[in-house]
């Protein structure tokens, strides 16, 4: 039963943020060095002994740092695994520099391969909004210039206004005519971009990704 307890406030005291205050309880009986394996396998720093030393101070209570240090040495090594390192990159993470010298450099290899992978998704993703941002404006102005149209057909439009509405037309035209060239470019610019992702995809399943 304590053991299962220790298990318990060992994992509360994982999910505290830097800024959220934990109890007596759990400043004195965390398993530390099981609170900084998870913190390692996580990812996170050292610094975050700090939140745990503030926390806790308000208790006059010292948490163990070596007993910690001591998890998270372990748990880093779960965590600078290539496989971890390229699922960061591709999902836009950041490295924080926490792994050991001799985990970097593999580590490092797929954390570039993810995030290479990330930013060409990225692009591909930028130019499908630029693209549909475009066809919404152009039916904008298409619903536009048939609205002026109706207006320009009315007996009460005073030829004043007529010319107003054919010059609000002609500029439509233009920035309509603007669009579509766009428009065009962006279908070869994302048919490019997904021949790179495609490429870099097939790269990434090579190096067992």
């Amino acid at each position: 039963m304590i053991s299962q307890r220790l298990v318990v406030l060992a994992l509360i005291g994982v999910m505290l943020s830097a800024c959220a205050a934990m109890s007596e309880e759990e400043c004195r009986y965390s398993d530390w060095t099981a609170v900084g394996y998870e913190d390692g396998a996580d990812g996170r720093s050292s610094d975050r002994f700090g939140d745990y030393r503030r926390a806790c101070a308000d208790h006059s209570i010292t948490p163990d740092f070596q007993a910690w240090q001591a998890g998270r040495e372990q748990g880093s090594i779960e965590y600078c695994q290539p496989l971890r390192g390229f699922q960061l990159g591709e999902s836009g993470g950041y490295y924080s520099g926490v792994c050991s010298s001799n985990l970097e450099p593999v580590f490092l290899d797929a954390f570039r391969l993810g995030a290479e992978l990330y930013s060409l998704r990225s692009n591909l993703s930028a130019i499908a909004s630029r693209a549909e941002a475009n066809t919404e404006a152009i039916h904008r102005i298409d619903s536009d210039v048939l609205e002026i149209e109706s207006i320009i057909i009315l007996d009460e439009t005073t030829p004043a206004q007529r010319l107003q509405l054919l010059a609000d037309m002609r500029e439509l035209s233009e920035i309509k005519g603007e669009l579509v060239l766009e428009s065009e470019l962006l279908i070869e610019e994302r048919t490019l971009a997904e021949l790179a992702l495609y490429e870099f995809e097939f790269t990434a399943k090579g190096a067992g990704f």
